[in-house]
């Protein structure tokens, strides 16, 4: 649900789901036409995540401020906009 973001490195698989500030890893079957979860992480501080990308040092996931104006809430977003840096995930 919600999912926004992907990031694939071999047969693991993140995901941004950006209504619920929630992200997830999943590690694909093989031939990938499974997917197991096996973490969640959810943090208001995520401040709905819109895309995310794999780095040495974590995953870097974009705050899209969208609750503070456009699709999922009124006014306009405020700059600057930032990048969290998760690790453990």
């Amino acid at each position: 649900m919600n999912g926004d973001g992907l990031e694939l490195s071999g047969r693991t698989l993140w995901a941004a789901h950006n209504r619920t500030n929630t992200l997830t890893r999943w590690r694909l079957s093989p031939d990938g036409t499974e997917a197991h979860l096996t973490r969640t992480l959810t943090d208001p501080a995520l401040q709905v995540p819109t895309t995310l990308a794999r780095t040495q040092h974590g995953l870097l996931v974009v705050r899209s401020q969208f609750d503070k104006g456009g699709p999922m809430g009124p006014g306009t977003p405020t700059p600057p906009f930032t990048v969290a840096r998760v690790t453990g995930m």
